[in-house]
């Protein structure tokens, strides 16, 4: 039975070990599968939902901010009067700025102007601001565009009339009925206004929008320093697909990277209007920073999980070895420890006796005739006056002392530093409890005695065998004179 336990034992911590090891990899497999599916859901939804509606509702918005000018830059190069007056000589300055006046004020225009091609004269909405040439760095978009044969461009560059301030210009080819060549008109955005915009874009749809050129270089951005200033190849991360990016078709182009700051998703859908891109990136690192949590979340909840599940499977199973170890020292009859459970605390006690010289003291009870017993009431009626007999031996004996069924009618009482004289006393109010006992069965009444013989080991100078033996023949000398006494050897 013992080596059955201890197998019991072992296999128990081993049962622990793998419930646990299953416990914590199925949560934490769980929670990765879990983790990648809502990865993959937030990647493919940021290319097929999310960066394409934000990049439509944005490009909306880039028609107003910067189509409207276009347009509205177009009317002023087919205008009437600017044509007439230009083909008159521009002889009245007043009238060129009221004209230019009029469309910045009426259209919130950071600028109005017109570059006259056969004066050369820059007139904006204050004056003639100067006379434009070749050699001047401020003025070579003006050659540039001409030469480019484009009815409109965009160019970004400092307005030298407002000192400086960096401006989106929209220009525009002013020419006359049969198409010769007049001079370029046009407006001006302010580009920190630009700017201002795609930041309330930004705040508004949670990502970072601007607009490059078809050679890479930033336009417009929130971040003014990088206007005119930075290539999109020259930005973390974005230096292996810059190139990749400046595709020059209507295609919606959906890119992934990263920086030190995480996953990054990008959109580059080209304005052909414009001859830009407009940039739509995505930060990755927060979208997933609710599935991470989610992961961590799951993890943790199965951390607790597996924890109250050993736990409870520890209680479970020590209350099973309990039971088990109860089952395998106590006698299933009365309760009593068995006769295997005895030899262990007995060894135990001589062992503790020898090495500290206490006294211990030893009882061996058999109850008188009780093969009458079960003869005449039968067995039933017997072991109901065993059981109630085993009630009575631990009543009367100490917390410290030990009671155990020896086999079939006989007991054995163990008692730690008792001598022989305090064990005979224990002895015989033993022997009077359970002669005025009577128990009831079916048949009548059952009334027994018992005879006791006591062995003591003084000082500890007795060893297991030996006073069992002593205990055991003291015994029979009661019983030999006819029981219901005690005996000492």
């Amino acid at each position: 039975m013992r080596t059955r336990l201890k197998s019991f034992l072992f296999n128990k911590y081993r049962l622990i070990s793998i419930l646990t090891v299953v416990l914590v990899f199925s949560f934490t497999f769980t929670s990765l599968v879990s983790y990648n599916v809502t990865r993959t859901s937030i990647d493919s939804d940021a290319k097929t939902k999310i960066l394409p509606l934000i990049s439509d509702n944005i490009y909306s918005e880039i028609q107003k901010e910067l189509l409207q000018p276009i347009y509205n830059s177009s009317i002023m190069a087919n205008d009437e009067f600017l044509v007439e007056w230009v083909l008159a000589g521009e002889q009245e300055t007043e009238e060129i700025v009221r004209y230019l006046q009029r469309i910045k004020e009426r259209y919130g225009y950071f600028s109005a102007f017109y570059i006259s091609a056969r004066t050369n004269n820059y007139y904006y909405y204050e004056g003639i601001l100067k006379q434009i040439r070749p050699e001047d760095e401020h003025d070579i978009w003006y050659y540039d565009f001409v030469r480019s044969g484009r009815h409109y461009d965009l160019d970004v560059d400092n307005d030298e009339a407002t000192s400086g301030t960096l401006t989106i210009f929209i220009n525009h080819r002013l020419e006359d009925n049969q198409g010769n060549f007049l001079g370029v008109t046009g407006v001006g955005l302010k580009m920190s206004e630009v700017g201002e915009t795609l930041e309330s874009y930004r705040k508004r749809f949670g990502h970072l929008i601007y607009l490059i050129d078809s050679e890479g270089l930033i336009q417009i951005h929130p971040d003014q320093d990088l206007v005119e200033n930075t290539n999109i190849r020259e930005l973390e991360g974005l230096q292996d697909i810059g190139d990749n990016i400046l595709r020059n078709d209507d295609v919606t182009h959906y890119y992934e990277f990263r920086t030190k700051n995480g996953e990054q998703t990008l959109s580059a859908r080209y304005l052909p209007d414009l001859d830009w891109y407009l940039i739509v990136e995505q930060d990755q690192t927060q979208a997933l920073e609710a599935a991470r949590l989610g992961l961590f979340g799951n993890i943790g909840i199965g951390v607790i999980v597996t924890i109250l599940v050993i736990g409870l499977v520890v209680i479970v199973v020590n209350l099973y070895i309990s039971k088990l170890e109860e089952t395998a020292n106590r006698d299933e009859l009365t309760g009593l420890y068995n006769r295997r459970k005895m030899d262990e605390i007995l060894s135990r006690e001589i062992a503790f006796s020898k090495r500290y010289g206490e006294p211990l003291s030893l009882m061996m009870m058999d109850i008188d005739y009780f093969k009458s017993v079960n003869d005449s009431y039968g067995h039933h009626a017997g072991d109901h006056y065993l059981v109630e007999l085993a009630k009575v031996l631990r009543e009367e004996v100490r917390l410290v002392d030990y009671v155990g069924r020896w086999g079939g009618e006989e007991f054995i009482i163990l008692l730690p530093k008792t001598n022989v004289e305090q064990a005979k006393g224990l002895a015989e109010r033993l022997r009077y409890a359970v002669e005025v006992m009577q128990i009831e069965s079916g048949r009548g009444l059952i009334s027994r005695t018992v005879s006791i013989g006591i062995a003591s080991a003084q000082s500890g100078k007795m060893d297991v065998d030996e006073i069992i033996r002593h205990a055991d023949e003291a015994m029979y000398r009661a019983k030999q004179e006819s029981g219901n006494c005690v005996v000492v050897w």
